[in-house]
């Protein structure tokens, strides 16, 4: 069990970064967060997008937290925060094998649905 936050977002950072190969944009890469977003140029409802967030992973205060695009998408799980309209995800203090297994395969989730919308 690891309860070191830096450790802890290292770890998470770890599983994330491949996705920068996969057709994501890194903005932010520091000690403290690390983000990806979509920079394919999509046109919906008349509305023009350049960028689109899909992860972020920031140290703020006791806490990680693991925020993901749920634009356009519905998830049960009663565990996951709602951290605005559009993301939610987990604010982690400790992480274990069963859990870090639990934020990268929700991530997996995430992207596939992102290749679905055809955001990537």
């Amino acid at each position: 069990m690891k309860t070191d936050l830096v450790e802890i977002f290292q770890t998470i950072r770890a599983g994330v970064q491949p996705y920068a190969t996969r057709g994501y944009t890194v903005h932010e890469n520091s000690e403290t967060g690390y983000d990806l977003y979509s920079e394919k140029n999509i046109e919906t409802a008349g509305e023009k997008i350049t960028e689109r967030f899909f992860i972020g992973i920031y140290i703020n205060g006791g806490v990680v937290e693991v925020k993901l695009n749920a634009e356009d998408f519905t998830s049960n799980t009663e565990e996951l925060k709602v951290f605005s309209d559009d993301k939610i995800g987990y604010e982690i203090s400790e992480i274990d094998d069963q859990k870090l297994s639990e934020v990268q395969t929700f991530v997996e989730i995430i992207h596939t649905h992102f290749k679905e919308k055809e955001w990537i």
